[in-house]
Order: C-alpha cells, then structure tokens, then sequence
C-alpha cells in the first residue's frame, strides 16, 4: 500500500514541484520509486507549494479526489497538506479549465464530459463539450 502511495505522490505533487525526487519521466524511474525510502515522500510533502499544486490540478481538471490522494500519501509521511492553499490554488486553476472552449477542445478529442467544476462555471463548459459533441 506504501508504494501505491508513493507513486501517487509522485504522480500528483511531483508535476508541480521542483525537481522531484522520484521523476517518473527518467527510464528508470520505476525501479527507483520501488525502491525509494521513505523519505523521498517525506521530501516531496514538506517541500511543496501546495497552491500551485492545487492550480495545477485544477486546471488539469483533476477531481477532488486527487486531494484525498495527497492527503493520504503525505499522511504516511508524517506530512500534513494545507488544504486551504491547495483548495484555493485549485478553483484558481478550474477557472482556467472550466470554460466552453476547454469543454468544446476535450469533447473533439473524445473526453468524457467527467467535469469537476464548481456550480458557477459547470454550465459553460458543459455548453462546449455538447457543442464539441455534435461537430466530430
């Protein structure tokens, strides 16, 4: 469970980070993540900028649940989240996400309408992903 752990993080926090230390990008970043002690998590939970972390999720359009995620890895760590920085950095983040043209792009390339945005800006993107829909 520790590694499934371990690789989310890596997957999640690292794309915001600083040089991470389990990159999976590199070659041989797999052997290296299974392999990684403890304290690569540790490293990556206590040095990140959980703001831009949550902007950069946002405007991925990842779900909550990737919060639950970090939440989750960082615990093992011993790490707690800002969850306020993330949260704020994340709805910054769907703002950018969240819009008709990003709905009607994702619909054009065969995106589900999965959409994580807030009440406020739902109704756009859904607009375009129907209007991506309709003209493949």
């Amino acid at each position: 469970m520790r590694l499934i752990s371990l690789l989310a993080l890596a997957a999640l926090a690292g794309c915001s980070q600083p040089p991470a230390v389990v990159d999976l990008k590199q070659p041989s970043a797999r052997a290296t993540s299974v392999s990684a002690p403890p304290s690569a998590a540790n490293d990556q939970c206590a040095k990140a900028d959980w703001q831009s972390t949550g902007y950069r999720h946002g405007a991925s359009g990842y779900p909550l649940t990737a919060l639950n995620q970090l939440t989750e890895a960082c615990a093992e760590s011993g790490v707690k989240i800002d969850r306020l920085a993330y949260s704020t950095g994340r709805l910054k983040g769907l703002g950018r996400f969240c819009t008709a043209e990003n709905g009607f792009r994702r619909a054009q390339a065969g995106h589900p309408v999965a959409n994580p945005c807030p009440p406020s800006l739902a109704e756009a993107y859904e607009q375009g992903h129907a209007a991506g829909s309709l003209r493949k």
